[in-house]
C-alpha cells in the first residue's frame, strides 16, 4: 500500500511539472518572423504542445503616437501593412483566448502570400467568429490593444532590437534565438524537467547555441 501511495505520489509531480514556456515578439511582414512561426513554432507546438505555454505578442520594430482623439498611430518596420496584420492577430488573440485555435490562426495568417489580407479568411479556416474581430481591427479598440501589446513589450529586460525576440522561460538570449530558429523542438525537449515526452526521445543534449551558425534578423 505504501509503494503504491508513493508512486503515486511520484506520478503527481511529474505530471505536474511546469510547462516550457516560450514568449514570442514578432512583425506579421518580417520574413525572419514568419520562418519562425511556420518552420520551428507551429511544428513544435504540434508535437509538444502538452509541454508547451506560449504567448505571441505583434509590435516589434514599430512605434506608436497619440493620434489627438483618444487613439494611436503606428509606424511599422515593414510599412502600414505590417501595422495592420499586427492589429488583426491582437485582436483575434483577445477575441479567441484559445491558444490551440490562435495558434492554428497565426500559422494560417503568416502562411498567406500578404498576411494583412488573410484574417477573415484564417478566421473561417479556423472556425473563429470573424465579425467581432474585424469591427476591433477597424476601431479604436484595435488601436488600444496595439498599443497594449506595445506597452508589454516595452518592459523588455533587455529591449527588443530584432524580430523574432524569443524568450524561454522568462530567459533571453542572442545565442539561445539562433537555438530556438535552428530547432525549437531540441530547445523545449531540453528545457522540460518532466518525464520524456514520446516526441523527444530522439533527442540528446543539443550543442550549446555559441556554436551553431549565426542567423540574420531584420
Amino acid at each position: 500500500m505504501r509503494s503504491t501511495l508513493v508512486f503515486l505520489a511520484c506520478l503527481a509531480a511529474a505530471l505536474a511539472q511546469d510547462p516550457v514556456k516560450i514568449h514570442l515578439y514578432y512583425e506579421t511582414l518580417c520574413p525572419y518572423s514568419i520562418d519562425f512561426v511556420i518552420n520551428q513554432l507551429y511544428p513544435t507546438w504540434g508535437q509538444l504542445k502538452d509541454i508547451m505555454e506560449v504567448e505571441m505578442f505583434p509590435f516589434g520594430n514599430a512605434d506608436y503616437a497619440p493620434d489627438g482623439n483618444g487613439g494611436w498611430t503606428f509606424t511599422c518596420q515593414h510599412g502600414d501593412g505590417e501595422c495592420f496584420g499586427n492589429m488583426v492577430h491582437a485582436c483575434a488573440k483577445h477575441y479567441i483566448n484559445d491558444i490551440n485555435v490562435e495558434m492554428e490562426f497565426v500559422n494560417c495568417l503568416l502562411s498567406d502570400d500578404y498576411p494583412p489580407s488573410a484574417g477573415e479568411v484564417c478566421s473561417n479556416a479556423v472556425g473563429a467568429d470573424w465579425a467581432p474581430i474585424d469591427q476591433c481591427v477597424n476601431s479604436i479598440e484595435g488601436q488600444n490593444l496595439l498599443h497594449d501589446v506595445a506597452v508589454i513589450q516595452e518592459q523588455l529586460d533587455p529591449s527588443l532590437h530584432f524580430v523574432p525576440w524569443i524568450i524561454v522561460n522568462d530567459f533571453f538570449s542572442e545565442d539561445q534565438v539562433t537555438a530556438c530558429q535552428t530547432d525549437l523542438k531540441s530547445v523545449v525537449c531540453n528545457a522540460y524537467t518532466g518525464p520524456t515526452p514520446a516526441a523527444c526521445t530522439s533527442y540528446g543534449k543539443y550543442s550549446h547555441p555559441s556554436n551553431r551558425p549565426k542567423v540574420t534578423w531584420s
